[in-house]
Parts: C-alpha cells; structure tokens; sequence
C-alpha cells in the first residue's frame, strides 16, 4: 500500500512542567520551527504540515530528499526550522510562509529539515514498531546532507537540558523507547515537551491608553521590507503590561507625550480599532520573556523582564 496521497495528522507530545527522568526515556531537542511530514514514492516528493496543507511548492530546497532515503516509498516525520544567528528562528520561519510561493526573496530564509522518525519504509508501515526500533531504521535509510539532519538522541536529560538553557534553544521532548507513533490529533504520552522560556529585545512604538492612563506598551520588531527598498521596518508584534508597575506605567507616560509621532511607526496588523494610542518615536527597547509565537507571529504571555 503507498499512503503517498494519504493525510497523517502527526504524533504530538503532551507538555510536562518538569523534565521525566528513567531508563525508559530518551532525549531529543526540541526545535523550534514547524512539523512537517515528507511523503516519497519513486523519486516523487510530498510535503505536509501539521494542519495537513500541502507544502512542497514552498520549500523546494527538499526536492531532493527521495535520493538521500534507502529506499523508494517513505514517510518521515521531523522539523522545518530557519536559523538566525546561528539559532532557530519560528519568526523568521513564518515570515518566510507568509511570503508564499518561493522566489528570490525567500532565498535570504533558508531552512533546514530536522528529521526525528521514520513511519513508513518500502511497503511496511512502522508506526507499531518501537520508538528506539524505528531511530535504528531512520539511522540506516537516510543519508545527511547540509540541509537534512537526523536528530540526535541523548541518555542524559539533565546534560541535555543544561545545553539547552544555555544555547537558548526551546526546550526538550522526552520519548519512551519502548513507545509506538500515535497519531494525532490527541497528544501522547508517550512524548513529554519541557520548554524554557524564550526571550527577545523589542521596540517600543505605541503607547495603550485607558482613561487617560497608560496601560501596556505596543511592541515591535525591525526587519527589512522590501516595500521599503530594504529599509528597516517595525512590525507590530503585541503588546505587553505584565511586569509593569503603575510608577513604571507612570513613567512611560511621561516619556511618551515628550516623544509622540502622529502615525503609527508599524507595518502589520494591529490592535483593534477603536483602541486609544498613543503612537511614539522608536527609540527605546525593552527586554521581554514570553512563552511563543503565535501562527499569527505575537508574542503569547509576554512579560517584561527588568
């Protein structure tokens, strides 16, 4: 049977507050980036993500994946991820998305697939295989290459995590060795995500005005634009209170009205109309932890760290 043309909702891990600990665990890193199942059938390439859309005409970079596999018909799951600074990069890899089809200026983006399991190979589906069972396949059926990479698996959490935290990376993914692939939409236990916490330097280009009080500062990121001839651009990416007292709310009131600009310093959608603002020069940045990015490219649970 070739599941070529099928749709697999992929395996998903369920999230754990601590890093599990047992013989019975194996290690890997989680990237962050998006999952994206790839379907081979006689040199033929399929991409798909977890929402199960199609994406092959998006990432042609992959065409070659069918000559790196041992094989004529496959399903390996893993993770598309951008780097940038040397890190991954889930902004940098949406904003790529949010370009389309691929063309010259998606070349400044380049990415790279992070495979970590093999489902189907030559007519027999593995998913009933154990985990440890289908790395050994993965490991004897594809060939690296610069952009593909098999995920290296570790006996020690505590080192991995302590690598982790100081790379900045996302986090962890704990996966029982004895365990099949569950297909999703439910989240296995199998799989257990730790995540740290991430952080970023934002701009700060608006100011949210409630009762003639400040309430939360608008927050943007520069990138380069190519409606602006290649200029910096910000672009709104949410807004934030947490962290902020009322002297400190007090504080950027002050600033603001010193610094207020008649229109709005952002490219990109912003908060909903009707919202008083008070829009600002960008010319201070703040330190800010959040837990991720949204599909939509906000920051989720933002809170300023001083």
């Amino acid at each position: 049977m070739s599941y070529f043309e099928e749709s697999i909702r992929p395996m998903e891990p369920r999230l754990s507050s601590s890093l599990p600990a047992g013989e019975t665990f194996r290690y890997q890193v989680k990237w962050d980036g998006m999952r994206l199942l790839a379907f081979g059938h006689r040199g033929k390439l399929r991409l798909q993500g977890k929402s199960l859309r199609d994406k092959t005409s998006k990432y042609p970079e992959l065409a070659g994946l069918p000559q790196l596999i041992n094989g004529e018909e496959f399903i390996l799951d893993g993770e598309l991820i951008a780097l940038l600074q040397g890190r991954p990069c889930f902004y940098s890899l949406m904003r790529r998305e949010q370009r389309g089809a691929f063309g010259a200026k998606n070349k400044a983006i380049p990415v790279f697939y992070m495979v970590f399991d093999c489902l189907f190979l030559d007519g027999a589906w593995l998913g009933k295989k154990s985990w440890e069972t289908r790395q050994e396949i993965l490991a004897g059926a594809l060939r690296e290459d610069r952009i593909v990479r098999i995920c290296t698996s570790y006996a020690d959490g505590e080192n991995l995590w302590d690598a982790v935290n100081k790379q900045k990376l996302e986090g962890i993914v704990a996966k029982q060795r004895e365990s099949p692939y569950v297909t999703g939409p439910r989240k296995s236990p199998y799989w257990l995500k730790t995540k740290l916490e991430q952080q970023i330097e934002a701009w700060v280009g608006g100011l949210l005005v409630r009762d003639h009080q400040v309430t939360s500062l608008l927050l943007g990121l520069e990138e380069r634009s190519e409606q602006s001839d290649g200029h910096p651009v910000l672009r709104y990416i949410g807004n934030v209170s947490s962290g902020l007292t009322q002297q400190d709310l007090s504080a950027w009131q002050k600033w603001g009205r010193g610094h207020a600009v008649s229109r709005s310093p952002f490219q990109g959608p912003l908060p909903a109309p009707g919202k008083e603002i008070l829009w600002v020069e960008p010319l201070r940045s703040i330190n800010v932890t959040f837990n991720e990015w949204t599909p939509e490219l906000k920051l989720r649970a933002p809170r300023i760290t001083k």
